[in-house]
């Protein structure tokens, strides 16, 4: 590795050096880990020829024990997002043992700008095998000293050295760690047995990457081994070469068949002086010494790359490297590594500038050459692991008017928080019993629920709001409340409703509430009549206001009167309801259906996709179960007789909640779970699967929650589960632009491939904007791509496709995707994180591509 102008001299040459966590699984054939070949066109994965474009980035094989430019201020993702923008697509990466077998310390600057780098180093290795995964790259690790500090100049040229206490046993071992890293990161396609053994000769090195080679193979037979050349103190054909560079020996393929890939290594002037760059017949002499050297295995029909090349580009070097770029497109060389993405070799420089951000395009334009020129470009992002918090989604905290006379949501978010919750929504209730018997509502009270929206601005959450004026049912010796008049409510709502309106952006949705106890719609107070009581009950003789009248639960007009005065106060807001059959019922009153009866089998009639997401009843009416899996019919909540009623409203909430909302709670220590399921978690899980819940209650049922907790379910538990998967997860699978070269003002064509992961959809509209970022001065330029975006319903995939026009000013623009409200457009906490492994910074999400505007 190259920190230091200067190399040493030697007899015999000199240094050309370049100098989330998964369980590992046994490779299986069919399985999820590629397999890759070397053949003589080059490497190929799943019978697919892979052209590597690729960079060495230094770092892990010093005694920082981190890759380098951390210290800049800048991320692993964000790095590698840049560079992967200009087209390349690998990285090699030198490491050392020391790393491999987390011995030591990760220098400080590691975190400075990358916070969530690990303090191990082969987490730290770990962290930066993931991200390059999720962004794409491939990787050849690169086993590089056997010490840390035997780097640069001082490199041991051999394997190993008994002498240095490193055995190569050691040797072995380490090769073997590297193989297994190979199997928890598919994306590592090979290894790279050991750094430009210049002290042996080619017999010696030979026999032992054979013996490397099979040491590798043992862990993973599925993954190719890189051998380097060797130096001096072999026949080279009269041209002396640079370390790593000499294959004129090499006539077959070790007996490694497609396991094998050469990789020699090979510099320009700005690293030594050979005396063949003094030749009058320079650059025109130079394949001779590349053929005899290494190109004379395109002949053998044995496949070969570079895994180091590069230099200054300057005066003479940028002679080489222009020359040497042509050769390799003459021997259609796919694999190369250049030297390096790091600024700091110090003999070579880098692809980036010092500031580790302003790119060096000479360098890369030449490089670019050597790729495959697509008029467009693509990236494929990985999954993201584990919970997106995100808004509008995922568990709730909960909040009781007048129990708490006002919202402090930041202490809310901080509660949840020393729980372990990151919430994004609060369910606040209002119990207007003390007001229940007054025509007009007091100021005191719209000041304070004005307060409390803001609050919830304040702490970058949505509120999930009820109004209710029965905080309890009516027992024997207990307070007795009231349903008060229709007209009495309407006249509160159109008090309620200017103050929501001024606050609408942190309003998520609202539960229907207002009538029976907690607003449930049950056992309404047989003197108000909101309700009236399903077919074949008697109630009997009621107490005022009645008592145990659960089933007074049927909507009437003037609950649908109620219900339409409500959504008229939160334009664009859905209200949730809590009964399928109570949904349904309403939907035939508002058609003119008969009032007392049971809705009909086709009121239950789920929204389909050209009904969803509009200003009708049935599209702004959504759902919410507060005893979630409590029973067979969940105390009520579905018809009470198992059979095909029950199952006609279970399969209506389901399909209907694709494009609504789906909420609760839990309401008994544990769940219902059938005779007969095996795997209660796993039961579970696909019912708040089925029903596509958005948002569960986390602090009732606490038996219920704690139940979650202790159930194992995948590789945690039931908990975790329904953390990451609860309400939307839209994850961008794939990215494409139609052009990657612009002219000022030209359009750009975009088309994202989304899929919802999580079990709810996204029940508020959405905007998207295009933001193009300049490199070097940060210039941006936002262009909107459309409004009204709710993304794929639950378990749902689509393509959405959308034109940008370039921004008019020159330069290299990395693309950002921003997924904001539009009702709170600059408040980055509002915006979406997509669940794919890629940047995410002020609201917007790295594309991971780059255009060029010229």
């Amino acid at each position: 590795m190259r920190l230091l102008a200067a190399l040493l001299f030697l007899l015999l040459g000199l240094s050309s050096c370049g100098g989330m966590p998964a369980k590992t699984q046994p490779p299986q054939e069919g399985g999820l880990t590629p397999l890759y070949a070397a053949r003589p066109e080059g490497v190929y994965k799943g019978g697919a020829l892979l052209p590597l474009y690729g960079l060495n980035w230094f770092g892990l094989e010093t005694c920082d024990r981190a890759p380098h430019g951390l210290w800049s201020g800048r991320s692993v993702a964000e790095l590698l997002a840049q560079v992967k923008g200009y087209g390349f697509n690998a990285l090699r990466l030198p490491v050392a043992p020391e790393v491999l077998r987390d011995q030591g310390q990760v220098a400080s600057w590691a975190r400075t700008g990358d916070p969530a780098y690990p303090q191990s180093p082969l987490a730290g290795l770990r962290y930066v095998l993931g991200k390059a995964q999720g962004l794409g790259f491939h990787v050849l690790l690169d086993l590089h000293t056997f010490r840390c500090d035997l780097i640069g100049g001082n490199l041991p040229g051999k394997p190993f050295d008994p002498a240095q206490g490193y055995t190569k046993q050691d040797w072995l071992e380490d090769l073997k760690r590297l193989a297994r890293l190979s199997l928890e990161f598919p994306n590592v396609f090979g290894i790279d047995l050991s750094n430009e053994p210049y002290h042996l000769t080619w017999a010696e090195w030979k026999a032992l990457a054979q013996e490397g080679a099979q040491a590798v193979l043992s862990v993973n037979p599925r993954v190719l081994v890189a051998v380097e050349g060797v130096g001096n103190a072999s026949d080279n054909g009269g041209y002396p070469a640079f370390w790593g560079g000499n294959l004129k020996e090499a006539q077959d393929d070790l007996g490694l068949g497609d396991r094998l890939l050469y990789l020699p290594h090979v510099y320009g002037p700005s690293v030594h002086p050979m005396p063949y760059f003094s030749d009058p017949g320079f650059p025109e002499n130079l394949p001779a010494v590349w053929d005899t050297h290494f190109g004379h295995l395109s002949a053998r029909s044995l496949p070969w790359g570079i895994g180091e090349f590069g230099g200054k580009y300057q005066g003479q070097d940028q002679v080489w490297q222009d020359r040497f770029v042509r050769y390799l497109r003459q021997k259609g060389v796919r694999v190369w590594f250049y030297w390096a993405l790091n600024p700091n070799s110090g003999d070579t420089g880098g692809i980036l500038e010092d500031d580790w951000k302003t790119p060096v395009w000479p360098k890369i334009r030449l490089l670019q050459s050597l790729m495959a020129a697509p008029s467009g470009q693509a990236f494929d992002f990985l999954p993201a692991e584990g919970e997106v918090v995100n808004p509008e989604r995922g568990f709730a905290a909960d909040s009781y008017y007048p129990d708490e006379p006002s919202l402090d949501a930041a202490a809310k978010l901080a509660e949840a928080r020393a729980k372990g919750f990151e919430v994004r929504l609060i369910r606040r209730t209002y119990y207007l019993h003390a007001f229940a018997g007054q025509d007009s509502l007091p100021q005191s009270f719209l000041d304070t629920l004005a307060q409390d929206l803001q609050s919830a601005q304040g702490a970058g959450v949505k509120l999930i709001l009820r109004f209710a004026y029965r905080p309890d049912e009516n027992r024997q010796g207990s307070p007795t409340y009231c349903d008060p008049p229709k007209e009495r409510i309407l006249a509160h709502l159109a008090q309620i409703g200017p103050v929501l309106r001024a606050h609408l952006g942190v309003i998520a949705y609202l539960e229907a509430g207002l009538i029976g106890p907690w607003g449930e719609w049950h056992s309404a107070s047989p003197e108000a009549a909101l309700m009236d009581p399903l077919p074949g009950y008697n109630e009997g003789d009621q107490p005022p206001c009645g008592r145990q009248n659960y089933d007074r639960k049927l909507p009437n007009a003037k609950t649908l009167e109620i219900v339409q005065a409500l959504l008229q106060e939160v334009p664009g807001r859905k209200v949730a309801v809590r009964y399928p059959m109570a949904k349904a019922k309403l939907l035939e009153l508002a058609e003119g259906g008969s009032p007392g009866t049971y809705p009909s089998p086709s009121a239950f009639s789920p929204l389909v996709p050209l009904e969803a997401h509009g200003n009708t009843l049935k599209a702004r009416l959504g759902a919410h179960n507060d005893c979630f899996l409590a029973s067979e019919n969940d105390y009520g909540t579905y018809y009470y007789d198992p059979g095909p009623q029950q199952e006609l409203e279970k399969e209506y909430w389901s399909q209907d909640s694709r494009f609504t909302v789906m909420g609760g709670e839990t309401c008994t220590p544990s769940p219902y779970v059938p005779a007969g399921e095996n795997d209660p978690a796993a039961y579970v899980y696909r019912q708040f699967q089925r029903f596509r819940f958005n948002n569960l209650n986390l602090n009732y049922h606490p038996g219920f929650l704690s139940w979650l907790a202790g159930q194992r379910f995948g590789p945690d538990t039931l908990l975790q589960a329904l953390k990451r998967d609860l309400g939307y997860r839209l994850y961008l699978r794939r990215v494409e632009v139609d052009r990657i070269h612009l002219s000022p003002g030209q359009s750009l064509t975009l088309r994202l491939y989304l899929e919802n992961q999580g079990f709810g959809g996204m029940y508020n509209p959405k905007g998207l904007e295009l933001v193009f970022v300049r490199e070097g001065d940060g210039l941006e330029v936002a262009r909107p791509l459309g409004s009204g975006f709710h993304g794929p319903p639950p378990g749902e995939e689509a393509v959405y496709t959308y034109t940008a026009e370039a921004p008019s000013g020159p330069g290299t623009y990395a693309l950002w995707l921003r997924i904001y409200d539009p009702d709170l457009p600059d408040d980055p906490r509002y915006s979406v994180r997509l669940a794919s492994r890629l940047e995410y910074r002020d609201g917007r999400n790295h594309l991971a591509l780059y255009v060029h505007v010229r």
